[in-house]
């Protein structure tokens, strides 16, 4: 399996109609060096290109899986562009089995530190080379896809989305979302620190996922990533056939509902329910079961994210309401 270094990767360098099997070495303050898989199939001819990251919270699995299935499928005497697939982008979150990098390194969640940092601690480098590698590789005709899964607390609806960003990207971004094949089209609100928010704001068309996940394996959402993923490469016509119609379902923004106050949840509702403003989510009680606080949908709306641990502190998310309006 060969070994490049991650700055110096460029996906046209790379020899067409070959699959390869490649580790992306960052350079690290550890043992040994750090080494991404990364999965690329260069089609014949040239054409546009997808570039999927999964896995940069090591256990979130669902996207990792769908990389590898639709990379195994690929036949690049066919294809007209490339597919680059990175199923695990922080690999020592991976082995921890945790969305963050063990605290030993430097214990920083990869998805709230990009842009990165050069001379960072582990994880900003890691953020920066990704970032790098992105705005080497994709360009305004090409795509970004960021692959993600709810987190052990909180379930997520299968969704996928495209940053309220005002880039050169934006409508690029949304007609990827409508063309990835899953109804739930999340208008995801700017924040700093995410990979595909960065990206967005640079311009690069850019689209991302959830599904409910929690730290196991959801089979049906890496089935409905990997069938996104395929109907993203027909869409951009890097392998034959027609492209699947797009989603002309209306795109939902979402709004954060957060603990007012620690203690043991009591939900009232589930993922997918529809509630209307005001309405009990669930409750907050202490140890002994006396109520500290309510917890109510400041929107009406569906719930595409819920708490499913019932121990919370101050500030986590509760749940996550696409509005109705």
């Amino acid at each position: 399996m060969a070994g490049f270094p991650i700055g110096e990767v460029e996906t046209a360098s790379l020899p067409r109609g070959e699959k390869s099997r490649l580790q992306l070495v960052v350079a690290g303050d550890l043992p040994g060096p750090l080494a991404l898989p990364a999965l690329m199939a260069i089609g014949r001819e040239a054409g546009r290109t997808l570039l999927v990251v999964a896995g940069v919270h090591g256990n979130e699995y669902e996207g990792m899986e769908a990389i590898r299935r639709v990379f195994a499928a690929l036949d690049p005497a066919t294809m007209r562009g490339t597919f680059a697939g990175i199923p695990v982008a922080n690999p020592l979150a991976y082995v921890a089995r945790s969305r963050a990098t063990p605290p030993e390194v430097d214990g920083l969640n990869l998805a709230r530190v990009f842009p990165g940092a050069a001379d960072g601690t582990l994880t900003p480098r890691l953020a920066h080379h990704l970032l790098s590698l992105v705005e080497r590789n994709v360009g305004p005709e090409d795509l970004f896809v960021d692959l993600h899964s709810g987190s052990a607390d909180v379930a997520f609806a299968t969704m996928v989305g495209f940053r309220e960003v005002d880039s050169p990207g934006r409508a690029a971004s949304e007609s990827a979302a409508r063309h990835f094949g899953i109804p739930l089209l999340w208008r995801i609100p700017d924040s700093p620190g995410p990979f595909n928010a960065e990206t967005a704001r640079r311009g690069i068309p850019t689209i991302g996922t959830e599904t409910t996940g929690r730290a196991g394996f959801d089979a049906a959402g890496a089935a409905a990533f990997a069938a996104g993923l395929r109907n993203l490469l027909a869409y951009l016509g890097i392998v034959p056939g027609a492209a699947p119609p797009p989603c002309d379902g209306p795109a939902r923004a979402t709004i954060n509902v957060v603990a007012p106050a620690g203690g043991f949840f009591q939900a009232a509702r589930a993922l997918q329910d529809e509630v209307d403003a005001g309405a009990s989510l669930g409750q907050i009680v202490d140890l002994y079961g006396d109520l500290i606080a309510e917890v109510r949908a400041p929107v009406a709306g569906t719930i595409w994210a819920c708490r499913e641990t019932p121990a919370v502190r101050p500030g986590e998310l509760m749940a996550m309401i696409a509005s109705r309006a």
